[in-house]
């Protein structure tokens, strides 16, 4: 089974083909959140230039707005190494002979699943809160890092729709209508 791993531990490339593996079930939500890993990233070089526009209000915004972006693509890198497939997998292959054992692997796989439905909520609750440092470093940036201050927004606002589109997606497979309901609230509100 290809592995995902990051150029400090391995290369782009190898990145790019474990990502596109048909062994691994990472797909569009690992993507996701490698994409709003890079658009925090591209947040923090701009709030870090020398020549970003200083703000009178608040001196330490910018520097509050890099440690709160760091936090974020860690955390993003984060949920991609969550193992919330292997899980599911493994309640999938669980005994269904008998009538307790398909219930035993029917509780085991909604538990799998709603591990896995957390997972696409926290790449979205990560992406809005770099989107809010955006405002921020967007604000103070220089005229010449606009560009990397908007493909970083369009990166973060990707992941968000892909991380949602995902989640969206196992939602109906849930049987637990309070946990479902609760989900969909909370990604409504994001």
């Amino acid at each position: 089974m290809a592995q995902l791993r990051f150029p400090a531990e391995g290369s782009i490339p190898e990145f790019l083909a474990a990502l596109a593996s048909p062994e691994d079930a990472h797909g569009a939500l690992a993507a996701a959140a490698i994409a709003g890993a890079m658009g925090a990233s591209l947040l923090r070089m701009v709030a870090g230039l020398p020549q970003t526009l200083p703000d009178s209000d608040d001196p330490t915004a910018l520097v509050s707005a890099a440690a709160a972006l760091v936090r974020v693509q860690e955390e993003l890198l984060e949920t991609v190494e969550t193992e919330t497939a292997v899980k599911l997998f493994a309640a999938r292959s669980l005994p269904k002979a008998s009538r307790a054992e398909r219930a035993t692997r029917d509780s085991a796989i909604q538990f799998a699943l709603r591990a896995a439905v957390d997972v696409p909520l926290e790449v979205m609750r990560l992406c809005e809160r770099a989107l809010h440092r955006a405002v921020v470093v967007a604000r103070r940036s220089p005229r010449a890092a606009s560009t990397d201050v908007e493909f970083a927004v369009a990166m973060l606002a990707a992941a968000f729709n892909a991380a949602r589109s995902n989640l969206e997606a196992k939602l109906p497979i849930l049987t637990d209508v309070a946990h479902v309901t609760s989900i969909g609230e909370q990604a409504a509100r994001l």
